[in-house]
This record gives structure tokens, sequence and C-alpha cells, in this order.
């Protein structure tokens, strides 16, 4: 759930190409106050008409008080606030909703103990803030995936019930001033299901299962109608349905089955895509692939890779009857290849201009004439941190050096946690913060650790270049360039 925030990211830029729809609606309006919160502007996630992502920060002041008025909710939907470890996850909006949020923001577990909703909207929104009430109180670390089989029946059955007699409360009554809590009663329906069938399926594919003890598993576990009528339209109002179950899940179900079925299939080049293709139907059919798609591109950092996908995606592409899906992928086909072609071994380093830790300004500039190796990174980053005792190590072998820079540039990250990281690993050298997103952007970082090395003259020498802990390869590379 924490890093939901990254997963979305990686396909918001492509998400907001082509303007917002103008179509008028009631605003959404959420304010409140977050007491304590040691971040100062949180991001909230929409999802168009279009199905495109969409964005909006919420600027909290010194009392954490926040208000936000915004016309980009165009449709009922679940969506999350959070950044870094303040998160509210999963709670509905609307045109027209008017919603109080309240609670202590020290951490992720205060604000989940604490957050209060009220106003219009907030019946429909006591499901979920009733649900993780009754999760909190239980404080049940189940990992449910390394369950075996009875276990996991047990458990799912026993969530099942628990989610089921919290909707019936909140849902099976007449609304009062919310005129989407039977929207929202369906939604949550269709949720359960999908949660519950995406578990299943999970187990599957976690475990050896045979090809036919695959099938008989969810045969017997699930009601077989659904099974049998998977790709309904109605169903991608489900966000456990869309963007866990349908696009990946089932999907890797699917394939897994043919592949024990017939074992040279996995040397097929897109083989998913295709199997998408001839087995879904209707919008799910477009939205899974266009997902899918998108995913890639977002993704590829190679300009082999690119042109691979261009020549693998052109006919799914153009039989594509969402005008929007079609458009944007050839737009991002198109972008990413000049990304691609901007940050090439030999090109100019895409310049910027941030402001460290310590409230300094540098540019990329003022290192012309130094090799500089760039460590792009964020505090919630594992393998991130896991670096940077690496890292000082490598510093402290160079830092009397005057010919070699060592950059570290958080991308993605709130400047509370990016100091607070700071403030517990405690390195020597340069800490720079990205808070717009240029560096994210225009270095690719949509996966961190990434690591760069810049030659003397401000030119790209690799742009995937070996981690710190990469030991004797790192330093040929930089005694190399050094040395020039």
């Amino acid at each position: 759930m924490k890093r939901t925030f990254a997963l979305i990211l990686l396909s918001l830029s492509g998400g907001i190409l082509f303007g917002q729809n103008k179509l008028k609606t009631a605003p959404f309006i959420i304010k409140g106050q977050i007491t304590g919160c040691p971040e100062k502007y949180l991001k909230i996630f929409f999802r168009g008409k279009k199905g495109q992502f969409l964005i909006d920060t919420i600027k909290l002041d010194d009392s954490g008080k926040f208000y936000l008025k915004t016309f980009k909710v165009q449709e009922p939907q679940r969506t999350s606030i959070q950044q870094n470890n303040i998160q509210i996850n999963d709670f509905f909006v609307a045109p027209g909703y008017n919603l109080t949020i309240t609670g202590s923001g020290k951490d992720y577990l205060s604000l989940a103990k604490s957050k209060r909703i009220s106003g219009i909207g907030s019946e429909s929104n006591k499901y979920r803030f009733m649900l993780d009430s009754v999760l909190l109180a239980r404080m049940d670390k189940t990992r449910w995936f390394e369950l075996k089989e009875n276990d996991l029946l047990s458990y799912i059955n026993n969530y099942q019930k628990l989610k089921d007699s919290i909707a019936n409360i909140v849902f099976n009554k007449k609304p009062i001033e919310d005129k989407y809590l039977k929207y929202f009663g369906l939604l949550v329906g269709l949720d359960n299901k999908f949660n519950k069938l995406y578990m299943l399926v999970s187990h599957v594919n976690r475990n050896n299962y045979s090809y036919e003890n695959s099938i008989l598993f969810i045969r017997n576990n699930f009601d077989n109608k659904t099974l049998d009528n998977l790709y309904k339209d109605e169903y991608l109002i489900s966000n456990d349905y869309r963007d866990g179950f349908i696009s990946n899940e089932w999907l890797n179900y699917l394939v897994s089955l043919d592949y024990k079925k017939d074992s040279t299939l996995q040397s097929q080049r897109g083989y998913k895509l295709k199997k998408v293709n001839e087995t879904y139907k209707g919008k799910v059919k477009e939205f899974v692939l266009y997902s899918r798609m998108e995913s890639s591109i977002e993704n590829s950092n190679s300009l082999e890779k690119i042109n691979d996908y261009k020549e693998q995606f052109e006919s799914y592409i153009s039989n594509l009857k969402n005008q929007y899906y079609k458009k944007t992928l050839k737009y991002k086909l198109a972008e990413k290849k000049t990304e691609l072609l901007r940050t090439q071994v030999g090109k100019p380093a895409p310049k910027f201009t941030l402001e460290s830790n310590l409230g300094n300004t540098y540019n990329l500039e003022d290192f012309k004439g130094k090799v500089v190796y760039l460590d792009l990174w964020a505090s919630w980053c594992g393998p991130c941190r896991a670096e940077t005792p690496v890292i000082k190590s490598l510093f402290d072998k160079y830092k009397n050096d005057n010919r070699i820079a060592f950059l570290s540039i958080a991308v993605q990250d709130g400047i509370t946690e990016w100091k607070k990281a700071i403030e517990e690993d405690k390195p020597e050298w340069l800490q720079l913060l990205d808070k717009d997103g240029v560096v994210w952007k225009s270095y690719i970082a949509y996966s961190i650790p990434k690591f760069i090395l810049i030659d003397k003259k401000g030119n790209i020498v690799n742009f995937d270049a070996p981690r710190p802990s990469s030991g004797e390869e790192i330093e040929k590379l930089l005694n190399q360039e050094i040395a020039k």
C-alpha cells in the first residue's frame, strides 16, 4: 500500500498530456487539518473520463490546515492522498463532494488511527474508515500470500465476511445527502469480489500447480458464472478489478496455463499482448492493451527497446477504437524516443538548477571541468539507502581530488523526509532536492537508484552507470574519465 504512490507516478507523466476535460461539472472540495504533519505538500490523484491520470497538490499551512477546490474530479471514483509516510488510502471522491478530513499526521500509523471524515460524501466514505478502524484494532500482520492453501481459503473467507458486513452497514440504507452512495456500494461490491479472486489467482501463480489443478483451484473456490463472463465493461469502475487483477494477475495466470501446455510459447516476443488481444473483450481489452503498452514505453531505457516496442505495438495501436488511447500511445512513443536521444552517450547531460539541504543553489554547469558521478535516490527507497554507505566509501577515496564531484539528487521526495534521511545517513557529499520533478523526468529516473556518469565537458559517459556497490567496476570507469 505504501508504495502505491511510486507505482502511480510511473503512469502520471503521460496522463496529463492532452489537457483536461473542460466539461462543466460540480467542483470537488476537500479541506481539514492534519496536525503535526511533517509534509507541507500532499498529492491527491484522480482518473479522468478518458482514463488519464490527473494530479492535484494539497498545501498545508503551519497548523496543518488545508483547502482544495478542483474540477478534475469528473466522475465518482476511489482515490488516495499520499506523500511519503503521510497517506489516506482508498477513499471516495465525486463531483459535488465537500469533504472535511482531520487527524494527527505525525506518521502513517498516527494518521491511520486518528483520521476522521465529515461533510457531503462522508456517508460513502464511512466504509473505508470503519474497515481501517477494525483492521487497526486487530493489528493482523498476516502475510496472506505466504499461506498454505487451506489457511489461505480460511483467511480470504473471514476477510470477505468482514468487508461484506461493513458494506451492508454503510450502503444498505437510503442516502441522506450522498447521491453516489449506491454507486459506491456497487463499486465496493466489485472491489471485494475481485480482491478475493486476485488472492486466489495470485496463490496459483506463486505455487507450482499443474495445469489441471490450477484451473480446479480457481473453479472450486470462486463463482463460475463470474469466471465465464470476466470481461464486462461495467467491471472497470472497480480499482481492484482494473489495476491489479485483470491487467496483471489474471493475465499472468492465463499465460502460465498456456506455457504449461506448450513451453515453446515462452520464446514468443510480446506473447502477453497477443493473449490480451485474442482473449479479452470490449473496453476491458482496450484498457489492458493500453495500460500494458503505456507501462512498457514508460519503463524502456534504451533506443533499441523503444524501437522494438514501436514495431510490436503498431498493429495493436492502429486497431484501438479509443482515440485517446491511440493518440496517447503514439505521442508517448515519440516522446520517449526523444528523451532517450537526449540522454545518449556523448550528448550533453540535461541541465538542472536545484537547492541543497543547506539552502544553497547549484546547477550542472557549476561542475564543468569535473567528472560528475550523479546519484538519483529517495528517502523512501530502501535499495537507494542501502547504497549510501558504499557511496561514502567511494567518496572517501576521491574527496581530495578536485577533478571529480559526487552529487546526490533526491527525486519524488518530500522535503521533511529527505532532510530526515540526510540527518540519519550523514552523507558528506552534495545533497540536492528535485522538488519540481525536473531531474526525475529529464533523466528518466522512473526506477531508482539510478547512477549517471558525466564527463568534464558536461556530456554523458554512461546513463546507467555501475552502482557504488559494483566495486572495481565503477572505480575503473571513474579513473578512466578523471585521467582524460
